[in-house]
């Protein structure tokens, strides 16, 4: 006889769901400008970081939903591989050697591919795939938020990227619900780009590319003013990010009917990031480069590492 399924407040629902996305970003910014403060990566021989380059990579992540729709599932798995692999080596080389980066990789695809496939029966299972594969993805993420913005990319940079994908999650979350139907289809398979958790049967969870977009607005905010920049920075993404996208469910009730939230973060971060972006401009000025950065007294105190990562080209998540 199978339990009875009482549902649960919708409160309930979009606290813990705050406290998954603040648990996340707190713990991948965190992360972020732990290692934007010791570990110089080479800054890739691509030239300075400009609009054209926002705008790639904006048509990039329009496109590769459509692709992974499209593709059999191998495949998807194939390129998640790919590009969880590229972003963990080029970010951790340098403190674990490449033998070590190696093993590393492989006994996190390795776990997360087996736990794929023998530990959904159960809410412990869930939860210890989650963990794991929550490892993964803020791994991934701070390693490409990094190498970006000491790559060459600016807060104003990112203002214009998080304005941009506002748009894309409006148009393909409420008209054309591409995301959820990919996350509905991969949440189960390997790699999938999520951090989150299950509680009971419901599953909270936050995706990697919000997460990478607001560790990349905290960490251009620290290079390019300081740390009060860096703090504002942290309250929009608290309020916004964070606060705002847990609980509109709550207050307009607008759920889907596996109670998952359906919320387009993008579309209500983005915006309050560019008038943030546009404000430190007025009252700061001209944002720091990453050469006056590493001339300037805060980075003088963190004392980097001299390891130095190969220079790749700019990755994208």
């Amino acid at each position: 006889m199978s339990a009875a399924l009482y549902p649960i407040p919708q409160w309930e629902r979009s606290f813990t769901q705050f406290c998954v996305i603040m648990v996340g970003t707190i713990l991948i910014s965190g992360g972020a400008l732990a290692y934007f403060r010791r570990v110089r990566m080479e800054r890739p021989a691509v030239g300075t970081f400009n609009a054209r380059d926002v705008v790639i990579l904006l048509v990039f992540v329009g496109i590769l939903p459509f692709v992974y729709g499209w593709l059999p599932d191998p495949l998807v798995t194939c390129l998640l591989v790919v590009t969880f692999a590229s972003a963990l080596y080029f970010g951790y080389r340098p403190l674990l050697g490449s033998a070590g980066i190696w093993l590393g990789i492989g006994l996190l695809f390795g776990f997360n591919i087996w736990s794929s496939h023998h530990f959904m029966g159960t809410i412990p299972g869930w939860q210890l795939w989650y963990t794991e594969q929550s490892v993964m993805v803020g791994l991934a993420a701070i390693a490409v938020s990094n190498l970006y913005v000491q790559g060459g990319m600016k807060l104003r940079h990112v203002a214009w990227l998080s304005l941009g994908l506002a748009c894309y999650d409006i148009v393909f979350s409420d008209f054309y619900p591409l995301t959820d139907k990919l996350l509905a289809r991969y949440i189960t398979h390997p790699l999938t780009p999520v951090l989150g958790m299950r509680f009971g049967e419901v599953d909270y969870a936050v995706g990697l590319g919000d997460l990478f977009v607001y560790s990349l607005f905290f960490l251009a905010a620290y290079k390019a003013y300081g740390k009060r920049a860096a703090a504002i920075a942290a309250g929009v993404i608290t309020v916004m990010g964070g606060f705002a996208t847990a609980f509109i469910p709550f207050l307009f009730s607008f759920t889907n009917g596996n109670l998952d939230q359906a919320v387009p973060a993008q579309s209500l971060f983005g915006p309050a990031a560019f008038v943030a972006y546009l404000w430190m401009k007025r009252h700061y000025g001209r944002e720091r480069t990453m050469a006056e950065y590493l001339a300037s007294q805060d980075a003088a105190a963190a004392s980097p590492q001299v390891e130095q990562a190969p220079a790749p080209e700019p990755a994208s998540i």
